[in-house]
């Protein structure tokens, strides 16, 4: 078996050794511990000064969640290209033609059928937020834990996310969808935790500790807040950590250009949705397009994760080769 001092990868068996130091270890806690930590001080701050659920705070989260939600999909072609032999110009344009054509395709379903688009984005959401926690982690469980996610908030902070979904939608039926997502969340927290429990079982006690944390701010933050957390402090930091890893064939200098000539586009595309959505409050104009916007990035960046799983999968339950 092949061990360097540090690292090491077996053929068959891929056991990494760590190093014992205090750098490894001090980023092993900061791992660990940082988003529960995180969750705690923004519910203390809440709870004391409060102010999280005011106007200037829901607009902060929604252009949190656009900064930080943006980045991570910007490689996806350079990973679809390499992922699907597809590396030259034609194969980047088509490519780049789905993408696209997969996105106006959500604008249009939320220009035409609002209430369907978002009802559409909930279901993504789920399944998509269910593989952050990836590995030998029950895929039922982690599917519950994407329904908590995106369904607790409608259960903890009823009449804030009506009032989001109102807007989303330009109708009460908004509000109708909240109430129903609210009720069908108590599954799911149950499954979550189910979920923890299994996961400190296992010795997984980052997972477990994840799930907690976002739990808990699902519960007791406003809802915005509480997505911000989640999605910024755990799945597009972890998400564009895989892109980066992914993509390594690639120059620092031509991710870097990449990542922000495709955000810049991206930013700009969702200040033409603010500036022509008709009359609505600046405020809730702001959150409206934020969320338009990230649904309309996601569905192709879950279609693009959803082909390379299956196409990994088959690969994996292929022929295998004798390990010796």
């Amino acid at each position: 078996m092949d061990v360097r001092r540090y690292s090491g990868v077996h053929s068959c068996m891929n056991i990494t050794l760590y190093p014992h130091s205090a750098g490894a270890t001090f980023t092993k806690m900061l791992r660990l511990f940082a988003l529960p930590a995180a969750t705690l001080l923004l519910i203390a701050a809440n709870s004391l000064l409060g102010g999280m659920d005011s106007v200037e705070a829901n607009m902060l989260a929604a252009l949190a969640i656009v900064l930080a939600g943006i980045p991570h999909g910007t490689l996806d072609v350079e990973i679809a290209a390499a992922h699907f032999g597809q590396n030259g110009w034609a194969g980047r344009a088509k490519i780049i033609g789905s993408y696209l054509g997969c996105a106006a395709a959500m604008v249009v379903l939320w220009l035409q059928l609002p209430e369907l688009a978002l009802i559409a984005f909930l279901l993504i959401s789920i399944v998509h937020f269910s593989r952050d926690w990836r590995g030998g982690v029950d895929p039922f469980l982690a599917m519950m834990v994407g329904w908590a996610l995106v369904a607790l908030p409608a259960l903890a902070s009823p009449d804030d996310v009506a009032m989001i979904f109102a807007a989303l939608t330009g109708s009460q039926n908004g509000a109708v969808i909240a109430a129903l997502l609210g009720a069908a969340s108590v599954p799911a927290a149950l499954g979550s935790l189910v979920f923890a429990y299994w996961a400190f079982r296992h010795d997984d006690t980052q997972s477990a500790l994840e799930v907690l944390a976002c739990i808990t701010a699902a519960l007791f933050l406003p809802p915005l807040v509480a997505f911000a957390v989640f999605f910024c402090g755990l799945h597009s930091p972890r998400h564009m950590a895989d892109a980066l890893r992914e993509t390594g064939g690639l120059s620092k200098l031509k991710k870097a250009a990449i990542v922000v000539a495709v955000s810049a586009l991206s930013l700009g595309l969702g200040v033409l949705m603010f500036l022509y959505q008709g009359d609505v409050p600046s405020d809730m104009g702001i959150v409206r397009s934020a969320f338009i916007l990230i649904s309309t990035l996601t569905v192709p960046h879950f279609i693009l994760e959803h082909l390379m799983t299956s196409k990994n999968h088959n690969a994996l339950s292929g022929p295998k080769d004798d390990c010796s």
